[in-house]
């Protein structure tokens, strides 16, 4: 068969690769398309060809894989943001476990332990933040407040009935676009560099209850109207407690949360969150994790890991000191690194808060505050950002000899390349365990235990 470029073909997917894309084949072709699950019949469109493969982009789903037995939310099908809506929840992670274990056996990693995956206490309704943005759903169209249609880099498609999310923040979604709508102000369009209105970002404690709205404007929109915007969300009910407004002016290019200036509209300079009993104050610039009950089950597998260890333990990447301080209580000392001093700053205050007298913690780069360190830790933590440890940082932290280190990462892709170069110094990888703090999406939390 004499397949072109741009022409369109219908697909059986027989599996999947981790990050959401799909393996099919026609004939001779192997074909790998943008997104799919095993069992679905697509119809694609071919973008390009090499012998033998093809790579094609999904048009849409023609027949739906067996698995998908559920409802999806009825933003799927446009929006960009999830990818499993309406497939079996048990299989979405057998799925995402299979496909990790495959990327490891892509660069010939040898795991002693493959452990059971672990599914998200929450299976809906778990962020505990969300990054809407403001556009069109279509050019000079009505002002919409969402997420970017799937394959579209400016048309944004109201998800006003999200199900990653709770009432309250589709409450607070609801009432943003309504109020700025009325208000006639237009999205900020990035080429075209004209409109104010940028993201509304919300945060939500799923322990404790209190809510942060944040909202990203260019400083061209007045202040009164954003007081008044202000004044209509503490003026309303919600399940949780409005705890924080804040408002960031951001005239820069970039189609990103940054701030020229951030100013406090109402209520406190941050919201908290508690984990294993410990109390973490989030401010609108804090990493952390989005899914509150995921991360309580995450940090039990660190636990576990780790409930034997009565030295030193050296916590890389730390953020706010969550894991950190939680196990504070089972080592002698835990001293952790992060590059943002604000989650340093915080991450002490915290440790004040929590009562926690043998943690310390160091703000700089990693690889530059490694060599300052005195001494061998008895258990290395990393727990790096999407983009994974830079090979020279990681050379450095192999370097320190540390006799266990345990990975957590939210990149398999990246942690499997930090792997090699670790088994190729001499580690081994004693057991792997998938926890899944995404469900209906491509992503999963990866933990693995490195021992020398």
């Amino acid at each position: 068969m004499d397949i072109k470029k741009g022409q369109e073909i219908e697909l059986v997917i027989n599996n999947s690769i981790y990050g959401g894309k799909a393996v099919g084949y026609i004939e001779s072709h192997r074909v790998i398309t943008d997104r799919g699950i095993p069992g679905q019949k697509l119809l694609a469109r071919v973008k390009k060809r090499r012998p033998g493969l093809l790579e094609a982009k999904t048009i849409k789903v023609l027949e739906c894989s067996e698995k998908e037995t559920q409802d999806a939310c009825i933003h799927a099908v446009e929006c960009g943001g999830c990818s499993m809506q309406g497939v079996e929840y048990q299989y979405q992670v057998e799925l995402k476990n299979q496909q990790v274990y495959n990327l490891f056996r892509s660069e010939g990693l040898l795991v002693k332990k493959w452990l059971n995956p672990i599914m998200s206490p929450l299976q809906s309704e778990y962020r505990n933040k969300m990054e809407f943005t403001f556009g069109n759903e279509y050019k000079e169209g009505p002002l919409t407040l969402g997420m970017h249609r799937r394959g579209h880099r400016f048309d944004i498609i109201d998800t006003y009935e999200c199900r990653l999310i709770d009432s309250d923040f589709r409450k607070l979604r609801n009432l943003t676009a309504e109020f700025f709508r009325d208000k006639q102000l237009k999205p900020y369009h990035k080429i075209s560099r004209e409109g104010v209105l940028r993201h509304l970002v919300l945060r939500k404690g799923y322990y404790s209850g209190e809510v942060m709205v944040h909202l990203i404007t260019t400083s061209e929109v007045e202040e009164t109207v954003i007081r008044e915007w202000s004044s209509e969300i503490v003026r309303k009910n919600f399940g949780g407690i409005i705890k924080s407004i804040f408002w960031t002016k951001n005239d820069s290019v970039a189609d990103a949360v940054k701030s020229d200036e951030t100013i406090l509209l109402y209520g406190e300079k941050n919201i908290v969150e508690i984990l294993h009993g410990l109390i973490f104050r989030i401010t609108p610039f804090s990493f952390f994790q989005t899914n509150s009950a995921g991360a309580n089950v995450l940090y039990d597998v660190i636990k576990k890991t780790v409930q034997k260890t009565d030295g030193q333990i050296l916590d890389l990447y730390c953020g706010l000191g969550t894991i950190a301080q939680i196990l504070a209580q089972m080592a002698e000392s835990v001293t952790g690194i992060d590059i943002v001093e604000e989650a340093i700053e915080q991450a002490k205050e915290s440790a004040v808060e929590n009562n926690i007298k043998n943690c310390g913690f160091i703000a700089g780069d990693v690889k530059e505050k490694l060599h300052e360190l005195h001494g061998k830790p008895d258990l290395l933590v990393i727990d790096p950002p999407r983009p994974g440890v830079h090979p020279k940082a990681m050379s450095d932290l192999l370097y320190l000899e540390s006799e266990r280190i345990l990975y957590v990462s939210c990149n398999p892709k990246t942690l499997v390349k930090n792997l090699k170069q670790s088994v190729e110094n001499g580690y081994s990888i004693e057991w792997v365990q998938c926890v899944d703090l995404f469900p209906s999406t491509n992503h999963v939390e990866v933990v693995t235990l490195l021992t020398s």
